[in-house]
């Protein structure tokens, strides 16, 4: 199985296969490509696990995960997004992985739908806390956060120790939510409070929750600053500002006289990958020099009936020069191929547009924006 140079994160999901004998280790990690990486990659995935032994009871978190996760594959290739989320967060969770995790974000933003995109922001919120050491992982979550959060709704919760549910689902401290109304509840043991919320799209909700029956604690006093002659009779020290001009004292530069700082703008993360052009250009290249292989292997047949015919030295000679010439396009024609595959199953950046590509009775079509 062909591998990127780098893959996002690492993920040592193994299954087992008898092979006379011995065990063979199968590495299942898919890295972060888009939908054509992942089903051209399970077609060979698929091939291993059809020979894998049925796991042994009591198999370990690891042979758990990597279970889940191939089922998210497999549903992930037949365009079950939803199923697909589910196996990749059920992975997450035996033994946490970020390759699962994005997987997981970009399951649930195949559906598109507002709850699915909400789920995709937050699970994209945990990577970047959990993942933080990683620029390429947190990059990737920034882009979704930044991509999700206009029409979403976040909610920030504090509520010291508490178990929080967001419309009777367990929910972490903070999420995305789509728009609308909804219900917070938190519990600490037996004793719960429930809050109404109506949300917004692009709003930041922060959230401060109490035990019920607990009382808050009393807000701080601001603190008072003594008037220049309250200093001069406790003191006998006579403050500065008193001896200056009267026209000058307490001429303190106000907020709006302060100068202000010109917030720079921050450009976007430039997305990896190569542009879905070269692929299609790829495609475009392959299929122009297989029709030349197509003319050539017929070419290179009427060679050889002609020297069938008429066996002389020279039209040996131009049939060998013809079958050279074949075999020279065999070999180009199957590298631009697989170079082709490879470059849009592991390097292309389809995120910004869908590319096809089709046959007709005029020849092979590519389109797309790229």
């Amino acid at each position: 199985m062909l591998m990127p140079p780098k893959a996002l994160a690492s993920l040592d999901f193994h299954a087992r296969i008898p092979k006379h004998g011995a065990t063979v280790a199968v590495n299942s990690l898919t890295p972060v490509v888009p939908r054509w990486g992942v089903m051209l990659r399970g077609v060979a995935l698929s091939s291993a696990i059809a020979l894998a032994a049925p796991p042994a009871l009591g198999q370990s978190a690891t042979d758990e995960a990597a279970a889940a996760y191939e089922q998210g594959q497999r549903a992930f290739a037949n365009g079950d997004f939803s199923a697909a989320a589910e196996f990749f967060e059920t992975a997450d969770r035996t033994q946490p992985a970020a390759q699962a995790l994005i997987q997981a974000i970009r399951a649930h933003r195949g559906m598109r739908s507002p709850a699915h995109d909400a789920r995709a922001a937050t699970l994209a919120l945990t990577l970047l806390r959990r993942e933080a050491a990683d620029p390429r992982i947190t990059a990737y979550a920034s882009r979704v956060v930044d991509d999700l959060s206009p029409q979403l709704a976040r909610v920030t919760v504090q509520c010291n120790g508490c178990d929080l549910s967001l419309d009777a689902q367990t929910s972490g401290a903070d999420v995305f939510a789509e728009p609308g109304p909804h219900t917070l509840t938190a519990a600490w043991g037996l004793r719960v409070t429930h809050r109404p919320l109506q949300l917004l799209a692009g709003s930041n909700n922060p959230i401060e929750l109490t035990m019920p029956g607990e009382t808050p604690p009393p807000a701080a006093e601001p603190t008072r600053i003594s008037t220049p002659e309250e200093i001069h009779a406790q003191t006998g020290v006579t403050p500065i500002d008193t001896e200056r001009p009267p026209a000058l004292r307490g001429a303190l530069p106000t907020i709006e006289q302060a100068p202000r700082r010109v917030e720079q703008p921050v450009q976007p993360p430039t997305p990896d990958g190569l542009s879905p052009g070269v692929f299609a250009t790829g495609m475009v290249i392959t299929a122009g020099l297989a029709g030349v292989l197509v003319w050539s292997g017929l070419n290179t047949l009427e060679g050889n009936d002609a020297y069938v015919q008429n066996p002389t030295q020279t039209a040996l000679d131009d049939g060998r020069v013809r079958e050279l010439r074949t075999n020279v396009l065999v070999g180009a024609t199957a590298a631009a191929g697989v170079t082709t595959l490879v470059i849009g199953a592991f390097f292309t950046r389809w995120r910004s547009a869908p590319v096809y590509a089709g046959a007709s009775p005029a020849g092979m079509l590519v389109g797309g924006r790229f």
